[in-house]
Parts: structure tokens; C-alpha cells; sequence
């Protein structure tokens, strides 16, 4: 993920500056969350969710590529 308007480090001061927090210290806090988090950061969409309804539909473990691709055929249009 790409942050496309990056806020100045300034900005993410809150309150009265009792603790003022400089760029490099708050990159390495963002990375030690990341590592710790195993650089596991994704965006949940509702096909991230598509194999797991249809397998609850269907009682089997991997879903054919018919219903997946109407699967997402459905989300698509919902989202129109």
C-alpha cells in the first residue's frame, strides 16, 4: 500500500506536545509494528471472503472457478 498524501510529522502531534516525536523515531515505530505484524498488512475486500462463504455453501473445501468468477460478478454489480 502506497500512502499518496503523506501528513508532516507535525501533524501527527494530538493534544498538547508533551512528547514531541520526530520523523525517524516514528518511521521506526511503524516498522516495528510491521515486523512485528510479520509485514502482513492487506486490504480486506468482499472477495477476500469468497472462498470462505462458498465453501460454507457448498460443504466443499476448494470452490469451482464458475462460482468464484459469479461470485465476483454479483459483488461487482452490487457495487455499481
Amino acid at each position: 500500500m502506497e500512502e499518496v498524501k503523506v501528513p508532516h510529522s507535525v501533524d501527527l502531534q494530538v493534544g498538547e506536545p508533551r512528547f514531541v516525536f520526530h520523523a525517524k523515531t516514528i518511521q521506526r515505530m511503524e516498522l516495528m509494528v510491521l515486523s512485528t505484524l510479520g509485514w502482513k498488512m492487506q486490504a480486506l475486500t468482499p472477495c477476500s471472503f469468497i472462498d470462505y462463504f462458498l465453501a460454507k455453501i457448498s460443504c466443499e473445501k476448494h470452490a469451482e472457478k464458475s462460482s468464484i468468477a459469479r461470485s465476483v460478478q454479483l459483488i461487482l454489480n452490487i457495487i455499481k
